[in-house]
């Protein structure tokens, strides 16, 4: 069944946007994750952020919907939102962090996860109405991806039973 997941494009009023370091890729991403049960899109995109990043953040917008066929167990559906911060504390964020930091949109890190790179450029845009988009990954990236997951899996399990 597949899985529904929400994101969060975090601007602030100097022309950054919020990103994290994956732990598990190594990657700078956008904070996401997924819904967990009885949780709106809207209350798991709060809860990511301040997982993710330590920060509080208030939504203002849909960005839109990201429809990720490829992803396991018969895909992802991923809203986005465009939110600000009003508190909280980045040296609070959890594990799956090894770093948060805000970085100028006009100098995204050479290493941003291509999806994260759509939804920012995506939430700069004055749409009337959200995107809905499908994102895929090429075949070599399908296979790399699922490889990964593999991986990210037997880790979170030895991790857990630490």
């Amino acid at each position: 069944m597949p899985t529904n997941s929400s994101s969060v494009v975090v601007l602030n009023d100097h022309g950054e946007v919020l990103l994290m370091l994956r732990e598990d890729a190594r990657i700078w991403a956008l904070p996401a994750g997924r819904r967990e049960p009885g949780e709106t899109y809207e209350q798991a995109a709060v809860r990511e952020v301040r997982e993710e990043t330590g920060h509080e953040v208030e939504l203002e917008r849909v960005v839109g919907d990201y429809w990720r066929p490829q992803m396991p167990h018969g895909g992802d559906q991923m809203r986005v939102y465009v939110g600000h911060v009003t508190g909280g504390d980045p040296s609070t964020h959890d594990w799956e962090s090894l770093e948060v930091r805000w970085f100028p949109l006009d100098a995204l890190p050479r290493w941003l996860f291509r999806f994260s790179a759509e939804h920012i450029e995506d939430a700069l845009v004055d749409a009337e109405v959200p995107f809905v988009r499908e994102q895929r990954f090429s075949r070599a990236q399908a296979v790399l991806l699922a490889c990964f997951l593999a991986y990210r899996r037997v880790r979170n399990l030895v991790r857990c039973h630490q």
